[in-house]
């Protein structure tokens, strides 16, 4: 017996999605600065009111862009907080506060 695909083959490129955390795309393309490889971002997260992009690196930063952040040469600022990489970041409900995971240092940060 045959098995019939239901996968949509309309354009998803404007789709608005519910979160982003994904380190990769179009709209996240920014946040790569010159001399980062491809393994030193761990971890992103869109603000839920989708007006800015925290990222999470292996240098013990955790880092605050406007999204969408396509833009190579895009400005940011970077907060240190944790001794050694980040391994994840998000954004809490009301977009205010941030928190940042740890590595080797075991720690939570608001």
């Amino acid at each position: 017996k045959a098995v019939v695909s239901t996968q949509s083959t309309g354009d998803q490129r404007d789709t608005a999605m519910a979160t982003y955390t994904c380190i990769l795309g179009f709209p996240v393309c920014g946040i790569w600065p010159i001399g980062y490889d491809g393994t030193d971002i761990n971890s992103l997260c869109r603000s839920n009111s989708g007006s800015l992009l925290v990222t999470a690196d292996d240098f013990g930063l955790v880092n605050l862009f406007r999204y969408p952040c396509c833009n190579p040469t895009a400005e940011w600022s970077s907060f240190r907080g944790h001794s050694a990489h980040v391994t994840k970041v998000r954004f809490l409900k009301d977009d205010r506060s941030i928190i940042s995971l740890g590595g080797r240092d075991q720690s939570i940060i608001q």
